[in-house]
């Protein structure tokens, strides 16, 4: 009915629903609120548009409805991964989007002829720079390489020389004491007793030079030193049964030499060959010529001459100053450097090998001298045949005339051509002549059985005038003249390195001073072609 009122009706609510009808018929909610507010809307409107309404039905996309009153789940639905995709796409464009327009530009600017020439200048400065700094940076390790070799592993090498030789003179020492009549004398007790801390010392001073990563040499060094007092020990037991006359002094005395020649030597030569072999091939490292810091300068001046043929087909220039002053500044460093690499290798590689030969010879045939001279006293000493002895000594003898010959070769090529030196080499022939000449009539004596006169001969060191020197005098004699032959060799060797260490000298400072004033002056010789295009 038209003109009836409609009674209110009782709200009703659904438990399942949001929505509510409030009292007067309205609904509550998010949808009662919509459809109040569109109800609203179409009073508010004028004539004109509200029959323009009916017209038209009204699109209402609720750009202005509350937020809280939007069809949400209306709306289309996107997927998560894509808004990921598109913000990850967006980052990098704005990480890079500067960096690439940057990159425009510099490749822009770079495509014309200013840019051609800022590229030439800035490739020619880092040749130049990359070259002179790895020149530098090698000459100034191989000096430092050098020193090193000059003040720790030759004098370590020395060290080693030295208890070589100072524990086979000290066995030599003491068997010819040991046949001396009655006590020993007060002079040779002060050489035995001078060989033995010496070789204590230089076993120190062998393994200080060592790194502590060398088991197997420090070994070698403990062992000595661990049976050297044992050594001392056997030698001063026989001597004193040989104050007391007991006949067990030969056998103490027999087994204290024993032990020298057969263990504490052994592992003394051991040890001086491995520190002659280090300072043999450090020597042979660091006196190679420097072929990869040379070949960088070479580089440098051969990129010199491609940028002037360049600046030339872009400028139409023929030659440029400050590039010419670039080029002759690494020349003069090529130079520098070849002369430098050229002296430390003629001095290391020529010079030290012709030096170190006749050191190492020398060495080993004087060490077999002592032993041949300790061979010869045991025998003494045992009063056994001395037909085992003989064959030792001719091969000593032999040993020494190699030695010498190796060092009169030496003479022509080496600082060592002397007259001193040649006056010790006809010193060292004349001893072993007469040292042979003794021990032929030191074995006819044992074999006569004239004792005294085997004991005069190999123990009595004076010069009678008118009678041929003895065994033992002649022996003196031959081991002085091979101790300052070999002192001779060493400062030889010594000289070569330190040769080798002054080529070295400036170097370093003196390349790396030539490359940045090469850099200042191709800088400077392309500035007026740059100026050319302000």
């Amino acid at each position: 009915m038209t003109g009836a009122t409609e009674s209110p009706e009782p709200a009703q609510r659904n438990s399942g629903s949001r929505t509510e009808r409030a009292p007067g018929g309205e609904l509550s909610g998010p949808t009662g609120t919509l459809l109040h507010y569109r109800r609203t809307r179409l009073r508010n409107s004028t004539p004109g548009s509200t029959r323009a309404s009916k017209r038209t039905p009204v699109e209402d996309d609720g750009a202005d409805v509350p937020e809280d009153t939007r069809d949400h789940w209306l709306d289309e639905v996107s997927s998560d991964e894509e808004h990921r995709r598109r913000g990850a796409m967006v980052r990098v464009m704005d990480t890079f989007a500067v960096p690439y327009l940057w990159f425009r530009r510099i490749f822009a600017f770079l495509a014309t002829t200013p840019g051609k020439l800022v590229s030439i200048t800035v490739i020619l400065s880092v040749a130049i720079f990359a070259a002179g700094w790895s020149m530098s940076q090698s000459s100034s390790s191989r000096q430092s390489d050098l020193d090193v070799l000059l003040t720790t592993t030759e004098p370590m090498s020395y060290a080693a020389h030295n208890l070589y030789t100072s524990l086979s003179l000290a066995d030599t020492i003491a068997t010819t004491g040991f046949v001396q009549a009655g006590v020993e004398s007060a002079g040779t007790r002060a050489r035995y007793n001078a060989a033995i801390d010496r070789a204590m010392v230089s076993a120190t001073e062998s393994a200080a030079g060592l790194d502590v990563r060398d088991r197997a040499t420090l070994q070698l060094i403990s062992d000595i030193e661990r049976q050297l007092p044992i050594y001392t020990g056997l030698v001063e037991t026989a001597r004193i049964n040989n104050r007391m006359g007991n006949p067990v002094g030969v056998a103490y005395m027999a087994e204290a030499s024993s032990l020298m020649r057969e263990e504490i030597l052994p592992a003394a030569a051991t040890l001086f060959a491995a520190t002659s072999s280090d300072v043999r091939e450090q020597q042979h490292q660091l006196t190679r010529p420097q072929w990869v810091p040379l070949s960088g300068l070479f580089a440098a001046v051969f990129f010199l001459v491609v940028a002037q043929w360049l600046l030339w087909r872009m400028t139409r220039r023929r030659l440029n100053r400050g590039f010419l002053a670039a080029t002759a500044l690494m020349l003069v460093a090529i130079v520098w450097v070849s002369a430098s690499n050229f002296t430390t290798w003629q001095a290391g590689t020529r010079g030290f090998a012709e030096a170190s030969m006749p050191w190492d010879s020398l060495t080993a045939s004087r060490i077999q001298a002592q032993q041949a001279r300790t061979l010869e006293t045991l025998s003494l000493v045992r009063r056994q045949s001395v037909a085992d002895t003989t064959t030792s000594f001719e091969a000593t003898a032999e040993a020494v005339n190699i030695a010498l010959n190796d060092f009169e070769q030496a003479e022509g090529h080496t600082p060592l051509a002397s007259g001193a030196n040649r006056a010790q080499i006809v010193e060292a022939r004349t001893a072993l002549a007469d040292w042979q000449a003794a021990h032929d009539r030191f074995i006819v004596a044992m074999n006569s059985g004239s004792y005294q006169e085997a004991v005069r001969l190999a123990t009595t060191t004076t010069f009678v005038p008118g009678s041929p020197p003895t065994a033992a005098a002649s022996y003196d004699r031959l081991d002085g003249a091979l101790s300052r032959l070999i002192a001779d060799a060493r400062s030889s060797m010594r000289a070569f390195i330190n040769d080798g260490l002054t080529a070295t000298q400036l170097v370093s400072t003196a390349v790396l001073l030539l490359s940045v004033l090469a850099i200042l002056a191709v800088w400077i010789g392309v500035r007026p072609r740059l100026q050319e295009y302000l």
